[in-house]
C-alpha cells in the first residue's frame, strides 16, 4: 500500500512538471516527501561500482560482494524507482491532456494552479521554527523577501533570456520545415526560422514555388505582430502551426540556430533544479533561458531518426549534453539543499516560502495584451469568467488542503 501511495505521489509530481509555472518540488512539499526526496537524490553515489567490478573480474570474492551489497543498500532505490515511475507516467499522460486544457480554458486553468500554489505556501511556512532568536527571525524574513522579489521578477509574463545562437545550414530533402527544425536541431520555432533575416533565400523560394501560401504567411505574420502577447510555450506552438507543415523544396538551404554546447549543458543543470525547488517549473526555466524549443527539437529529432533506422549523431549529442547537465545539476543542488535544510532550516524554508509567493506572478489568471507582451491585471468586472476562475481557484485550495490533511494523518499513524 505504501508503494501505491508513493507511486500516486509521483503521479502528482509529474503532473505538476507538465504545468507551466508549477513545480514538482511544490507538489513534493504538499505531499510531505520533500526532505525524503532531497535525501534520496543526495544519497546517490557510485561507491558500489568498484566492489562489483572486482567481484566480477577477480574471482567473485565474498568480501567484494558484501561490500557491494552494503554500499548499494545505502541508496534508496525503491523510493526513487517508485516515485520516478509515477512521475514518468504522469508526464506521458499529462503532456497529452494538460496543454490542451491550458489552451482551451487558460483563465480557469491558471486560477486552478494559482489556488494550488497559494495553499501550498502553508506547508513550508508551518515547518519554520525560529525559536526565540531575533537574528534567525530577521534572517528568515530577509531571505524570504529576497526570494519573493526574485520569483516576482523571474516570472514576469513574456520574460525570456536572449541567448546567442550560431546558425547552421540544413539543406532540405523535400521535407517539412518542422522536420528540418528537428533535424537541425533548431533553438527556435518554425515561425521564427521562417522569418529570420538569415532565411531570406527560403522566403524567396516559397514565394516563387507557392505564392499563395507565401502571401498567407505574410498576412499571418503581420496580424501576430499587431496583437503580440506573452511568450508562452502554447502560444509559440500555436503561432508555429501554419509553418510546421510548410513543405520546403528539395535543395533549398535553411539556416537553423543552435546554442553553444556549454549553454545546453548549463540550461539542463539549471532547469532540473526545479524538480526540487518549489515555485517554478523546469519547462518555464527552459523557456526563459531560450532553450525550450532546442531541447524539444533535439529529443523529437532523435526519436524520428531512430524510427527511420538512422543514427541521430548530432541530435543525440545535444540530448546527452542536456542530460549530463541535468545529472550534475540535480546531484549538486540536492546536496546544497540538504546542507541548508540541516544547518540553516528556518532561513531556507523562509526562502522557499518567498519563492513560491513571488512565482505566483507567473500563473496569475487574468492578463491583457499591452505593447509587445502581456501584463497581469485585475478583472474589470465580475462575470462568468471571473466566477469560473474563483471556483477553480477554490478547488485548487481544497485539493491541497485535503492532501495536506491526509499527509498529516498518515504521518500520525506511522508515528
Amino acid at each position: 500500500m505504501k508503494r501505491l501511495f508513493l507511486f500516486l505521489k509521483g503521479v502528482c509530481m509529474g503532473a505538476a512538471d507538465v504545468i507551466p509555472g508549477v513545480s514538482g518540488g511544490t507538489m513534493a512539499l504538499i505531499l510531505g516527501i520533500y526532505k525524503q526526496l532531497i535525501d534520496a537524490i543526495e544519497g546517490l553515489h557510485l561507491r558500489w561500482v568498484p566492489p562489483l567490478w572486482r567481484w566480477m573480474t577477480d574471482g567473485r570474492s565474498d568480501d567484494d560482494w558484501r561490500t557491494f551489497r552494503d554500499e548499494f543498500e545505502t541508496i534508496d532505490i525503491p523510493f526513487l524507482m517508485t516515485l520516478g515511475f509515477g512521475i514518468v507516467t504522469a508526464i506521458g499522460l499529462g503532456g497529452a491532456i494538460i496543454p490542451e486544457l491550458m489552451a482551451s480554458y487558460p483563465v480557469a486553468m491558471r486560477a486552478f494552479f494559482f489556488g494550488l500554489i497559494v495553499a501550498s505556501v502553508w506547508v513550508p511556512f508551518q515547518m519554520i521554527d525560529v525559536q526565540d532568536s531575533g537574528r534567525i527571525l530577521t534572517l528568515t524574513v530577509v531571505v524570504g523577501v529576497s526570494a519573493a522579489a526574485f520569483g516576482y521578477v523571474a516570472t514576469a509574463p513574456g520574460r525570456t533570456f536572449e541567448a546567442t545562437y550560431s546558425w547552421t545550414e540544413i539543406t532540405s530533402q523535400d521535407e517539412s520545415l518542422e522536420t528540418i527544425a528537428r533535424r537541425g536541431p533548431s533553438a527556435v520555432t518554425t515561425a521564427q526560422i521562417y522569418w529570420a533575416p538569415e532565411n531570406e533565400e527560403l522566403r524567396h523560394t516559397i514565394a516563387r514555388e507557392n505564392p499563395e501560401r507565401a502571401r498567407k504567411l505574410v498576412e499571418l505574420h503581420e496580424s501576430q505582430e499587431a496583437a503580440s502577447g506573452t511568450v508562452s510555450k502554447k502560444k509559440l506552438e500555436q503561432q508555429s502551426a501554419p509553418y510546421r507543415s510548410l513543405q520546403v523544396p528539395e535543395g533549398t538551404p535553411v539556416q537553423v540556430p543552435r546554442p553553444a554546447p556549454w549553454f545546453v549543458f548549463l540550461a539542463g543543470s539549471i532547469a532540473i533544479c526545479a524538480m526540487i525547488l518549489p515555485g517554478i517549473s523546469g519547462s518555464f526555466i527552459l523557456l526563459i533561458l531560450g532553450a525550450y524549443f532546442f531541447v524539444l527539437n533535439a529529443v523529437k529529432g532523435s526519436l524520428e531518426a531512430v524510427a527511420r533506422g538512422h543514427i541521430p549523431w548530432e541530435q543525440s549529442s545535444f540530448v546527452g549534453l542536456f542530460m549530463a547537465g541535468c545529472l550534475i545539476g540535480i546531484l549538486s543542488f540536492a546536496r546544497l539543499m540538504k546542507y541548508l535544510l540541516e544547518n540553516h532550516p528556518a532561513p531556507t524554508l523562509g526562502g522557499l516560502v518567498g519563492l513560491m509567493v513571488g512565482c505566483l506572478r507567473g500563473i496569475w489568471p487574468f492578463r491583457i495584451s499591452q505593447g509587445s507582451g502581456q501584463v497581469n491585471v485585475w478583472p474589470e468586472a465580475f462575470g462568468a469568467t471571473v466566477y469560473t476562475a474563483l471556483a477553480t481557484g477554490l478547488l485548487g485550495l481544497a485539493i491541497v488542503g485535503t492532501l495536506t490533511y491526509l499527509g498529516d494523518a498518515l504521518e500520525d499513524e506511522n508515528a
